[in-house]
């Protein structure tokens, strides 16, 4: 029930303590703020991290007093913070050729290839035990086939002595031509006859072919490429401070007016107005509130699959420290196990980028390392070990 009653509260505090500071400053949060002298001169340094998209001008604050200094703007520099990673990646590529010939297969296919998709770069090479080929389509196509055969000795020129079709290379062909000479003569009175004959055949026939018109070759090239960019950009804005003077206090004058009290009203001097103070303490209550608001906010939430393909259900919030980085995921009230997924907020990732995380969960500890800052969130995931070992675990502690 109070704590129904302090989070209305909190918001009104907030609110009105918005109210007084700039729009930059309530926008972002510095990273890290110093006071210090440096020969002679008072300097406030206030460190942003922002992604390169975000606009550096809202970072500069007007003249603001802290300490006892009036602080007014003096520059702000720039710094990338940049990033690179390794993985492996595959490409297929694919190549067409007249014939299903090795050498020209490799002819036609460069040994390595250059990859960059504008993320990553790297060098990719051929991997021979990959290479499939298939035929690229059919074209169909008719020729004639013929064959010839000899007839000899015979008494006559009788077209009935040839065979009216052949067999050639399994296939039948027909008669088409027949080419008739006398192969001998005989002589009967004073002339000379033909005595015997012979022919050459001719046979005919079309034959049908299905003729590959390429083939297609698949290969795969595999290596290892970098990603590398600006995950963020870290700005330094320096102010330099201002001693304030404290006002002079004013010289008594040399006459002074004496006012007598009347006998039915008492003496009563003037005092301070309370009404700075109250103004003061409110607005350190309502920054002490917003810290601890803003310290203990959950910045992880994590995720327990479902079994159901590549679904996860919402196990519960944690909040994480950066400066810490480290955490527990076996005390909500539904212990996650099998495969999780952990999302970090935006702001608390650009601060943990490049840091390892220790997840504790029972006697088990898995570590991993933030590797990109410049998304909303940052998502990564986990494999727990199986529940029986943690209920072994539970089983010694208890013991």
């Amino acid at each position: 029930m109070m704590k129904k009653r302090i989070i209305p509260l909190l918001l009104v505090l907030i609110l009105s303590l918005a109210l007084c500071i700039p729009a930059s400053a309530v926008s972002y949060i510095p990273d890290d703020v110093t006071y210090q002298n440096l020969n002679g001169t008072q300097f406030a340094i206030k460190v942003f991290t922002l992604l390169p998209d975000q606009n550096p001008a809202e970072l500069i604050e007007d003249d603001f007093e802290y300490g006892g200094y009036l602080y007014s703007y003096a520059d702000i520099v720039k710094e990338e913070l940049t990033f690179s990673t390794q993985s492996q990646h595959q490409e297929i590529v694919t190549v067409e050729t007249a014939t299903k010939n090795l050498e020209d297969i490799l002819a036609a296919l460069e040994s390595t290839i250059d990859f960059d998709d504008g993320n990553a770069k790297g060098i990719l090479t051929l991997d021979h035990n990959s290479l499939q080929t298939e035929v690229a389509g059919y074209q169909s196509g008719s020729y004639t086939v013929t064959a010839t055969k000899n007839y000899t000795g015979l008494d006559r020129n009788d077209s009935s002595y040839i065979d009216k079709t052949v067999e050639k290379d399994g296939r039948t062909l027909s008669l088409s031509n027949v080419v008739w000479s006398v192969e001998s003569t005989t002589l009967v009175g004073d002339d000379l006859i033909p005595a015997s004959y012979s022919a050459v055949a001719t046979y005919s026939g079309t034959a049908y072919y299905n003729k590959a018109t390429g083939y297609i070759t698949t290969a795969e090239y595999n290596g290892t490429v970098t990603s590398s960019g600006i995950s963020g950009i870290r700005y330094t804005v320096t102010y330099v401070g201002t001693l304030i003077e404290p006002e002079a206090t004013p010289e008594p004058t040399s006459e002074r007016t004496i006012i007598e009290p009347t006998p039915d009203e008492p003496i009563q001097e003037p005092g301070p107005s309370p009404l700075p103070w109250i103004l003061a303490g409110i607005a350190i209550i309502a920054a002490g509130l917003l810290s601890y608001a803003f310290l203990l906010r959950k910045n992880i939430r994590v995720y327990e699959a479902t079994g159901d393909g590549d679904e996860f259900d919402k196990i519960g919030g944690l909040h994480l420290n950066p400066g810490k980085p480290d955490f527990r995921i076996d005390r909500f009230r539904k212990i996650p196990e099998g495969t999780v997924a952990i999302e970090i907020d935006g702001s608390t990732a650009r601060r943990l980028f490049g840091k390892t995380l220790s997840i504790h969960h029972y006697n088990h500890t898995l570590q991993h390392t933030v590797g990109s800052a410049n998304a909303k969130s940052y998502w990564f995931k986990l494999n727990l070990a199986p529940a029986d070992d943690y209920a072994q675990f539970a089983q010694e502690a208890n013991e």
